[in-house]
């Protein structure tokens, strides 16, 4: 699965928009038709046909994006303030879908039960009933597809994400390794300036007992002067 950015989500929740308003105009003609003095149950028809595969297609870019607001709240691409007023806008969305259809169900009603009169509507509404029980199974097989769908990318999301924490946890082995291997050069280090502090210390009482040993020869060179001085000057 895929980290899914900030833009792809802008990009498929303006196409949602979009066809839900195409879709809303579209029904709105359609029910424009029903107060034309020279209605056509051709275009009424195609208006249906029209509306019906858009709402389909709707449903699935909706579904769509449902997978990828799941993705963006499992992998925390965005912060969570985004992510909570992206849930609100999904939401009003899908709230919306439903309004739509059951004003497209309700439509599609009112002009099967019109009067024997408006033929016309009668023959648009039985055509479009017709395309809808057609369309029935496939829409429940659409519906098992993307369910289908959505699992699949649902398990490829805990896939990757197992994967990540697998590595993640080698990684942190790694560089606790690295770190006791530090540590061991470091106490060795250490060790090696204590010896050499003590060999240090060592040289220097021995180089001022030299000093000092020195310094008594003197003593001793002038004291053997002064006692033959003194024998010299009592002979003389």
């Amino acid at each position: 699965m895929s980290l899914v950015d900030h833009d792809s989500w802008d990009i498929e929740y303006e196409g949602c928009e979009r066809l839900r308003h195409q879709l809303l105009v579209q029904l709105n003609q359609r029910q424009q038709l029903e107060t034309n003095p020279n209605p056509t149950s051709k275009e009424y028809v195609k208006l249906t046909s029209s509306i019906q595969t858009g709402l389909e297609q709707l449903r699935k870019d909706v579904t769509r994006l449902k997978v990828t607001l799941n993705n963006a709240v499992l992998w925390e691409t965005s912060p969570e303030k985004e992510l909570q007023q992206r849930r609100i806008t999904f939401d009003k969305l899908t709230s919306q879908l439903r309004e739509f259809e059951l004003k497209f169900t309700n439509s599609t009603r009112a002009n099967q039960v019109a009067p024997s009169g408006s033929s016309v509507w009668q023959n648009a509404g039985a055509a479009a009933t017709a395309a809808t029980n057609q369309r029935q199974p496939r829409d429940a097989e659409s519906l098992k597809q993307m369910q289908a769908h959505i699992l699949e990318e649902q398990n490829r999301g805990l896939e990757a994400l197992s994967a990540t924490i697998s590595r993640q946890r080698d990684m942190a082995i790694v560089v606790g390794d690295e770190v006791e291997t530090q540590n061991n050069i470091l106490d060795n280090l250490s060790n090696a300036m204590d010896r050499v502090d003590n060999g240090l210390q060592r040289e220097t009482q021995s180089i001022g007992q030299i000093n000092r040993t020195d310094s008594t020869w003197g003593y001793w060179l002038v004291i053997i002067g002064l006692f033959i001085a003194i024998i010299v000057t009592v002979l003389l």
